[in-house]
């Protein structure tokens, strides 16, 4: 059996700010997750609220060079409208949130 290595993200390599394309816009918005240092490299997975988590979409956490510095942090840059369960790397519920038309969601669960 396969088995897929573990990611490992190292980090901006220093120059301008990551580049960053949204999708956002009627019926769609953006999630931007915070994130503890300890969880670069781990996927969270976000569904539809009620959705089991099965049905889900990943989302990588990095580490991303800002105009103001580093910062930890996944983004999904299109999701549809509505309520999300954010799983976390545990698999435990971590948040649930509402995405908006045209507009970034941003949480900081720890």
């Amino acid at each position: 059996m396969l088995t897929e290595a573990p990611y490992l993200d190292p980090g901006p390599g220093g120059g301008p700010a990551d580049s960053l394309v949204l999708d956002i816009g009627a019926g769609t918005g953006a999630l931007l997750v915070h994130a503890p240092d300890a969880w670069i490299g781990t996927e969270l997975d976000v569904t539809r609220a009620g959705e089991p988590r099965s049905h889900h979409r990943h989302l990588m956490i990095r580490r991303l060079r800002t105009g103001g510095g580093d910062a930890i942090a996944g983004v999904l840059p299109a999701l549809d409208a509505g309520s999300y369960t954010v799983w976390g790397p545990d698999g435990s519920r971590l948040a649930q949130v509402v995405i908006e038309s045209g507009r970034i969601t941003e949480i900081a669960p720890i």
